[in-house]
Protein backbone atom coordinates (compact mmCIF):
# COMPACT_ATOMS: atom_id res chain seq x y z
CA UNK A 1 0.00 0.00 0.00
CA UNK A 2 1.17 3.73 -0.97
CA UNK A 3 0.25 6.68 1.12
CA UNK A 4 0.84 10.04 -0.35
CA UNK A 5 0.22 13.28 1.10
CA UNK A 6 0.08 16.29 -1.55
CA UNK A 7 0.71 19.39 -0.05
CA UNK A 8 1.87 18.34 2.79
CA UNK A 9 3.66 20.66 5.43
CA UNK A 10 0.59 23.11 4.76
CA UNK A 11 -2.83 23.82 6.36
CA UNK A 12 -5.53 23.60 3.77
CA UNK A 13 -5.11 22.52 0.01
CA UNK A 14 -6.02 18.96 1.26
CA UNK A 15 -5.68 15.95 -1.07
CA UNK A 16 -3.95 12.38 0.77
CA UNK A 17 -4.17 9.46 -2.20
CA UNK A 18 -4.16 5.84 -1.03
CA UNK A 19 -3.11 3.01 -3.06
CA UNK A 20 -3.55 -0.56 -2.51
CA UNK A 21 -1.23 -3.27 -3.48
CA UNK A 22 -3.99 -4.38 -6.78
CA UNK A 23 -3.37 -0.68 -7.77
CA UNK A 24 -7.08 0.73 -6.35
CA UNK A 25 -6.87 4.24 -5.87
CA UNK A 26 -8.75 6.53 -3.78
CA UNK A 27 -8.48 10.29 -2.45
CA UNK A 28 -9.52 11.77 0.62
CA UNK A 29 -10.36 15.62 0.10
CA UNK A 30 -9.44 17.38 -3.11
CA UNK A 31 -9.36 21.23 -1.18
CA UNK A 32 -8.01 24.63 -2.10
CA UNK A 33 -5.43 26.52 -0.47
CA UNK A 34 -6.04 29.10 1.74
CA UNK A 35 -6.14 32.74 0.61
CA UNK A 36 -2.41 33.96 0.83
CA UNK A 37 -0.93 30.50 1.02
CA UNK A 38 1.06 29.91 -2.90
CA UNK A 39 2.38 26.02 -2.84
CA UNK A 40 2.38 23.83 -6.19
CA UNK A 41 -1.00 23.05 -7.53
CA UNK A 42 -1.97 19.24 -7.09
CA UNK A 43 -3.29 18.16 -10.68
CA UNK A 44 -6.68 17.16 -9.60
CA UNK A 45 -7.55 16.27 -12.72
CA UNK A 46 -4.81 13.77 -13.65
CA UNK A 47 -4.72 11.82 -10.38
CA UNK A 48 -8.66 11.34 -10.15
CA UNK A 49 -8.49 9.78 -13.43
CA UNK A 50 -9.45 5.93 -13.29
CA UNK A 51 -9.74 6.19 -9.46
CA UNK A 52 -12.02 4.27 -7.39
CA UNK A 53 -13.80 7.34 -5.65
CA UNK A 54 -13.22 10.75 -3.55
CA UNK A 55 -14.08 10.44 0.01
CA UNK A 56 -14.88 14.37 1.23
CA UNK A 57 -14.41 14.75 5.31
CA UNK A 58 -16.52 17.67 5.39
CA UNK A 59 -17.82 20.83 3.31
CA UNK A 60 -15.08 23.53 4.07
CA UNK A 61 -12.83 24.59 0.61
CA UNK A 62 -9.74 23.58 2.02
CA UNK A 63 -11.30 20.34 1.54
CA UNK A 64 -13.78 20.19 -1.16
CA UNK A 65 -12.90 23.44 -3.34
CA UNK A 66 -11.21 21.62 -6.39
CA UNK A 67 -13.98 19.23 -6.68
CA UNK A 68 -15.11 20.88 -10.08
CA UNK A 69 -11.69 19.46 -11.20
CA UNK A 70 -12.75 15.95 -10.22
CA UNK A 71 -13.11 13.50 -13.53
CA UNK A 72 -16.29 13.42 -14.48
CA UNK A 73 -15.91 9.51 -14.59
CA UNK A 74 -14.80 9.16 -10.66
CA UNK A 75 -17.63 9.62 -8.21
CA UNK A 76 -17.45 11.84 -5.19
CA UNK A 77 -18.54 10.65 -1.87
CA UNK A 78 -20.46 13.42 1.04
CA UNK A 79 -22.39 12.95 3.93
CA UNK A 80 -25.77 13.12 3.86
CA UNK A 81 -26.34 16.53 5.50
CA UNK A 82 -23.36 18.41 4.63
CA UNK A 83 -23.64 17.35 0.75
CA UNK A 84 -27.39 19.23 1.47
CA UNK A 85 -25.49 22.21 2.94
CA UNK A 86 -22.76 21.97 0.53
CA UNK A 87 -25.30 22.38 -2.01
CA UNK A 88 -27.07 24.99 -0.58
CA UNK A 89 -23.98 27.00 -0.70
CA UNK A 90 -23.04 26.66 -3.94
CA UNK A 91 -26.21 27.56 -5.23
CA UNK A 92 -25.61 31.12 -3.58
CA UNK A 93 -22.38 31.24 -5.05
CA UNK A 94 -21.14 32.15 -8.66
CA UNK A 95 -19.05 30.47 -11.14
CA UNK A 96 -19.95 26.87 -8.99
CA UNK A 97 -20.72 23.74 -10.78
CA UNK A 98 -23.94 22.84 -8.88
CA UNK A 99 -24.84 19.93 -11.47
CA UNK A 100 -21.74 18.18 -10.46
CA UNK A 101 -22.65 19.04 -6.17
CA UNK A 102 -26.23 17.09 -7.19
CA UNK A 103 -24.10 14.32 -8.53
CA UNK A 104 -22.55 13.26 -5.52
CA UNK A 105 -23.33 10.12 -3.72
CA UNK A 106 -23.82 10.24 -0.30
CA UNK A 107 -23.60 8.63 2.86
CA UNK A 108 -24.83 8.19 6.06
CA UNK A 109 -22.13 7.30 9.44
CA UNK A 110 -20.73 4.08 9.56
CA UNK A 111 -21.96 2.93 5.93
CA UNK A 112 -19.65 0.68 4.45
CA UNK A 113 -18.51 1.53 1.52
CA UNK A 114 -16.74 -0.50 -1.14
CA UNK A 115 -14.14 0.87 -3.38
CA UNK A 116 -12.56 -1.71 -5.78
CA UNK A 117 -10.72 -3.58 -2.71
CA UNK A 118 -10.82 -1.09 -0.16
CA UNK A 119 -13.64 -0.90 2.64
CA UNK A 120 -14.56 2.81 3.71
CA UNK A 121 -16.34 3.50 6.32
CA UNK A 122 -17.58 6.89 8.01
CA UNK A 123 -17.86 8.12 11.11
CA UNK A 124 -19.11 11.39 12.29
CA UNK A 125 -17.20 13.94 14.20
CA UNK A 126 -16.97 17.05 16.00
CA UNK A 127 -15.93 20.29 13.67
CA UNK A 128 -16.63 23.73 13.30
CA UNK A 129 -18.36 22.33 10.03
CA UNK A 130 -21.68 20.06 10.63
CA UNK A 131 -21.60 16.22 9.58
CA UNK A 132 -17.69 15.86 9.24
CA UNK A 133 -16.38 12.69 8.77
CA UNK A 134 -13.32 10.60 9.86
CA UNK A 135 -12.51 7.50 7.15
CA UNK A 136 -11.31 3.99 8.02
CA UNK A 137 -9.96 2.32 5.20
CA UNK A 138 -9.28 -1.38 5.26
CA UNK A 139 -7.29 -2.84 2.58
CA UNK A 140 -4.33 -4.80 2.31
CA UNK A 141 -4.71 -6.62 5.52
CA UNK A 142 -4.46 -2.91 7.21
CA UNK A 143 -6.16 -0.71 9.24
CA UNK A 144 -5.93 3.34 8.34
CA UNK A 145 -7.69 5.94 10.24
CA UNK A 146 -7.59 9.34 8.69
CA UNK A 147 -8.80 11.82 10.89
CA UNK A 148 -9.67 14.54 8.67
CA UNK A 149 -10.84 17.89 11.00
CA UNK A 150 -11.78 16.80 14.20
CA UNK A 151 -11.98 18.78 18.01
CA UNK A 152 -13.34 17.15 21.29
CA UNK A 153 -14.50 20.39 22.23
CA UNK A 154 -17.93 20.78 20.53
CA UNK A 155 -20.97 20.68 21.19
CA UNK A 156 -20.48 16.65 20.53
CA UNK A 157 -17.38 16.64 21.18
CA UNK A 158 -17.19 13.84 24.06
CA UNK A 159 -18.48 10.89 21.43
CA UNK A 160 -14.78 10.94 19.06
CA UNK A 161 -13.65 9.66 21.90
CA UNK A 162 -16.19 6.80 22.11
CA UNK A 163 -16.93 6.27 18.68
CA UNK A 164 -12.88 5.58 18.29
CA UNK A 165 -13.40 2.97 21.52
CA UNK A 166 -16.41 1.34 20.21
CA UNK A 167 -16.00 0.74 16.75
CA UNK A 168 -12.28 1.66 15.69
CA UNK A 169 -9.81 0.76 18.30
CA UNK A 170 -6.22 -0.54 17.00
CA UNK A 171 -5.16 0.46 13.58
CA UNK A 172 -2.12 0.27 11.31
CA UNK A 173 -1.71 3.66 10.51
CA UNK A 174 -2.88 6.74 11.62
CA UNK A 175 -3.01 10.02 9.40
CA UNK A 176 -3.86 12.82 11.69
CA UNK A 177 -4.58 16.78 11.50
CA UNK A 178 -1.70 18.62 13.51
CA UNK A 179 -3.69 22.49 12.60
CA UNK A 180 -3.06 23.62 16.11
CA UNK A 181 0.40 21.92 16.47
CA UNK A 182 1.47 25.74 14.84
CA UNK A 183 -0.77 27.58 17.55
CA UNK A 184 0.47 26.40 20.60
CA UNK A 185 -0.64 28.96 23.25
CA UNK A 186 -3.76 29.65 21.50
CA UNK A 187 -6.55 29.68 24.43
CA UNK A 188 -9.36 26.94 23.08
CA UNK A 189 -12.49 27.64 24.55
CA UNK A 190 -15.14 25.16 24.35
CA UNK A 191 -18.41 25.86 22.44
CA UNK A 192 -20.27 25.62 25.59
CA UNK A 193 -17.87 28.13 27.23
CA UNK A 194 -18.58 30.53 23.87
CA UNK A 195 -22.08 29.55 25.29
CA UNK A 196 -22.32 31.01 28.21
CA UNK A 197 -20.01 34.15 26.84
CA UNK A 198 -22.32 34.66 24.37
CA UNK A 199 -25.22 34.83 27.07
CA UNK A 200 -23.50 37.51 28.63
CA UNK A 201 -22.76 39.78 25.65
CA UNK A 202 -26.49 39.09 24.81
CA UNK A 203 -27.64 40.31 27.64
CA UNK A 204 -25.29 43.38 28.26
CA UNK A 205 -26.13 44.51 24.49
CA UNK A 206 -29.41 45.40 23.29
CA UNK A 207 -28.54 44.86 19.56
CA UNK A 208 -26.12 42.12 18.24
CA UNK A 209 -24.70 41.61 15.04
CA UNK A 210 -22.43 38.48 14.57
CA UNK A 211 -20.27 37.86 12.17
CA UNK A 212 -19.79 33.97 12.19
CA UNK A 213 -19.34 31.44 9.16
CA UNK A 214 -22.34 30.37 7.79
CA UNK A 215 -21.72 27.09 7.83
CA UNK A 216 -20.87 26.89 11.14
CA UNK A 217 -23.58 25.20 12.95
CA UNK A 218 -22.40 24.87 16.41
CA UNK A 219 -21.47 28.28 17.01
CA UNK A 220 -25.13 29.34 15.53
CA UNK A 221 -26.51 27.08 17.44
CA UNK A 222 -24.17 28.39 20.90
CA UNK A 223 -25.55 32.01 20.03
CA UNK A 224 -29.26 30.96 19.68
CA UNK A 225 -29.43 28.89 22.39
CA UNK A 226 -27.97 32.07 24.16
CA UNK A 227 -30.72 34.59 22.58
CA UNK A 228 -33.35 32.10 23.81
CA UNK A 229 -32.94 31.77 27.09
CA UNK A 230 -32.53 34.98 27.85
CA UNK A 231 -35.95 36.92 29.75
CA UNK A 232 -37.37 37.90 27.16
CA UNK A 233 -36.27 35.87 24.39
CA UNK A 234 -33.68 37.86 22.01
CA UNK A 235 -35.17 37.77 18.80
CA UNK A 236 -32.84 36.21 16.54
CA UNK A 237 -32.33 36.78 12.75
CA UNK A 238 -30.77 36.13 9.77
CA UNK A 239 -31.10 35.89 5.91
CA UNK A 240 -32.85 32.85 3.47
CA UNK A 241 -29.77 31.56 2.90
CA UNK A 242 -28.62 31.29 6.63
CA UNK A 243 -32.07 30.22 7.26
CA UNK A 244 -32.35 27.43 4.69
CA UNK A 245 -28.89 26.53 6.71
CA UNK A 246 -30.79 26.32 9.72
CA UNK A 247 -33.70 24.42 8.43
CA UNK A 248 -31.86 21.37 6.92
CA UNK A 249 -30.32 20.70 10.09
CA UNK A 250 -33.65 20.92 12.20
CA UNK A 251 -34.87 18.39 9.95
CA UNK A 252 -32.61 15.78 10.56
CA UNK A 253 -31.43 16.48 14.08
CA UNK A 254 -31.21 14.14 17.15
CA UNK A 255 -30.08 16.87 19.75
CA UNK A 256 -32.17 20.16 20.28
CA UNK A 257 -28.73 22.04 20.42
CA UNK A 258 -29.30 21.87 16.91
CA UNK A 259 -33.05 22.95 16.36
CA UNK A 260 -33.90 26.25 15.17
CA UNK A 261 -37.67 27.04 15.26
CA UNK A 262 -37.59 30.59 16.05
CA UNK A 263 -36.05 32.33 13.24
CA UNK A 264 -36.80 35.77 11.86
CA UNK A 265 -35.34 36.06 8.00
CA UNK A 266 -34.23 39.54 6.99
CA UNK A 267 -34.08 40.75 3.28
CA UNK A 268 -33.33 44.60 1.59
CA UNK A 269 -36.28 46.71 2.26
CA UNK A 270 -38.42 44.32 4.65
CA UNK A 271 -39.21 47.35 7.40
CA UNK A 272 -41.33 44.40 9.14
CA UNK A 273 -38.28 42.81 10.17
CA UNK A 274 -36.58 46.22 11.45
CA UNK A 275 -39.44 47.33 13.08
CA UNK A 276 -39.44 44.53 15.24
CA UNK A 277 -36.07 44.37 15.66
CA UNK A 278 -35.73 47.89 16.78
CA UNK A 279 -38.92 46.78 19.55
CA UNK A 280 -37.18 44.07 20.71
CA UNK A 281 -33.81 44.12 20.57
CA UNK A 282 -32.26 41.18 18.70
CA UNK A 283 -29.47 38.49 17.79
CA UNK A 284 -28.72 38.91 14.32
CA UNK A 285 -26.25 36.85 11.79
CA UNK A 286 -24.15 38.45 9.35
CA UNK A 287 -22.07 37.54 6.17
CA UNK A 288 -19.31 40.09 4.75
CA UNK A 289 -20.81 40.01 1.45
CA UNK A 290 -22.54 42.55 -0.23
CA UNK A 291 -24.59 45.50 0.45
CA UNK A 292 -27.39 43.91 2.37
CA UNK A 293 -25.85 43.40 5.60
CA UNK A 294 -24.22 46.86 5.42
CA UNK A 295 -27.68 48.47 4.84
CA UNK A 296 -29.09 46.60 8.23
CA UNK A 297 -26.01 47.45 10.74
CA UNK A 298 -26.60 51.36 9.39
CA UNK A 299 -29.72 50.82 10.63
CA UNK A 300 -28.82 49.86 14.10
CA UNK A 301 -24.95 52.01 14.46
CA UNK A 302 -25.03 51.77 18.08
CA UNK A 303 -25.24 48.04 18.13
CA UNK A 304 -22.50 45.69 18.79
CA UNK A 305 -20.47 43.55 16.26
CA UNK A 306 -18.94 39.87 17.80
CA UNK A 307 -16.40 38.60 15.31
CA UNK A 308 -16.65 35.07 15.73
CA UNK A 309 -14.17 33.42 13.05
CA UNK A 310 -10.11 32.87 12.77
CA UNK A 311 -8.63 36.12 13.96
CA UNK A 312 -6.22 35.36 10.68
CA UNK A 313 -8.40 36.73 8.35
CA UNK A 314 -8.07 39.90 9.76
CA UNK A 315 -3.91 40.55 9.44
CA UNK A 316 -0.68 39.18 7.49
CA UNK A 317 -0.59 36.42 4.71
CA UNK A 318 -3.93 35.14 5.09
CA UNK A 319 -6.03 38.90 5.12
CA UNK A 320 -9.34 38.92 3.69
CA UNK A 321 -9.95 41.69 2.46
CA UNK A 322 -14.10 41.60 2.24
CA UNK A 323 -14.36 40.28 6.16
CA UNK A 324 -11.83 43.39 6.90
CA UNK A 325 -13.54 45.94 5.23
CA UNK A 326 -16.50 44.29 6.34
CA UNK A 327 -16.16 45.28 9.55
CA UNK A 328 -16.64 48.51 11.31
CA UNK A 329 -13.45 51.39 11.67
CA UNK A 330 -13.00 53.77 14.77
CA UNK A 331 -11.75 57.35 13.58
CA UNK A 332 -7.85 55.74 13.34
CA UNK A 333 -9.10 53.51 11.00
CA UNK A 334 -9.17 50.50 13.23
CA UNK A 335 -11.88 47.43 13.46
CA UNK A 336 -14.27 47.53 16.23
CA UNK A 337 -15.54 44.49 17.43
CA UNK A 338 -16.12 42.04 20.17
CA UNK A 339 -13.88 39.04 19.39
CA UNK A 340 -15.49 35.58 20.61
CA UNK A 341 -14.52 32.11 18.82
CA UNK A 342 -13.42 29.00 19.64
CA UNK A 343 -11.38 26.96 16.84
CA UNK A 344 -12.66 24.18 15.07
CA UNK A 345 -9.62 21.68 15.54
CA UNK A 346 -8.00 19.11 17.17
CA UNK A 347 -5.80 20.33 20.45
CA UNK A 348 -2.93 18.19 21.30
CA UNK A 349 -5.08 16.73 24.61
CA UNK A 350 -7.54 15.34 21.49
CA UNK A 351 -4.43 14.55 19.17
CA UNK A 352 -2.61 12.72 22.27
CA UNK A 353 -6.27 10.69 23.15
CA UNK A 354 -6.53 9.38 19.52
CA UNK A 355 -2.83 8.52 19.71
CA UNK A 356 -3.56 6.58 22.75
CA UNK A 357 -7.17 5.02 21.57
CA UNK A 358 -6.35 3.85 17.90
CA UNK A 359 -2.76 2.83 19.17
CA UNK A 360 -0.94 2.92 15.67
CA UNK A 361 2.24 1.67 14.21
CA UNK A 362 2.38 4.49 11.80
CA UNK A 363 1.49 8.11 12.10
CA UNK A 364 1.67 10.66 9.09
CA UNK A 365 0.68 14.45 10.06
CA UNK A 366 -1.54 16.22 7.82
CA UNK A 367 -2.95 19.68 7.96
CA UNK A 368 -0.18 21.25 9.81
CA UNK A 369 2.18 23.88 9.56
CA UNK A 370 4.24 22.21 12.19
CA UNK A 371 4.23 18.54 11.39
CA UNK A 372 7.58 18.15 13.78
CA UNK A 373 5.89 18.56 16.77
CA UNK A 374 4.63 14.90 16.49
CA UNK A 375 7.99 13.95 16.78
CA UNK A 376 8.54 16.02 20.40
CA UNK A 377 4.72 15.05 21.56
CA UNK A 378 6.15 11.66 21.20
CA UNK A 379 9.61 12.32 23.35
CA UNK A 380 7.15 13.84 25.54
CA UNK A 381 4.73 11.70 25.70
CA UNK A 382 5.97 7.73 25.00
CA UNK A 383 4.05 5.72 26.56
CA UNK A 384 0.82 7.14 24.48
CA UNK A 385 2.94 7.75 21.21
CA UNK A 386 4.66 4.80 20.35
CA UNK A 387 3.93 4.55 16.21
CA UNK A 388 6.79 5.86 14.21
CA UNK A 389 6.17 9.48 12.71
CA UNK A 390 6.41 9.88 8.94
CA UNK A 391 6.58 12.70 7.49
CA UNK A 392 8.07 12.37 3.66
CA UNK A 393 4.89 12.75 0.98
CA UNK A 394 4.86 9.00 0.08
CA UNK A 395 4.89 6.50 2.48
CA UNK A 396 5.04 2.29 1.53
CA UNK A 397 3.19 0.50 4.04
CA UNK A 398 4.32 -2.86 3.93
Amino acid sequence: MKITVHNRNQIGGCVTEIESKNGTRILIDVGSNLPGRVSPEVPVKTLTKDCAGVFITHYHGDHVGKFDEVDSSTPIYMGEIAHEIFLNLCEHLPDKDVDAVKGFITFQARDKIIAGDMVITPFRVDHSAYDSYMFLIKCDGKKILHTGDFRTHGWTGKGVEALLRAFVKKVDVLICEGTMLSRQGEELLTEFGLYEKAKEILRENRNVFVLCSSTNIDTIASFYKAAGELKPKKLVVADKFMRLNMDIVTASAKSSIYRFPYVKIFWNGRQDCINEMRSRGFCMFVRPWGDKFKSIMKEFPDSLLVYSLWKGYLEGETLNNDIFDFIPKDIQGNPVYKYLHTGGHASEEAILSVCRITNPEIIIPIHSENPGRFEELKEENKGIIAGEIKRSKTVEIN
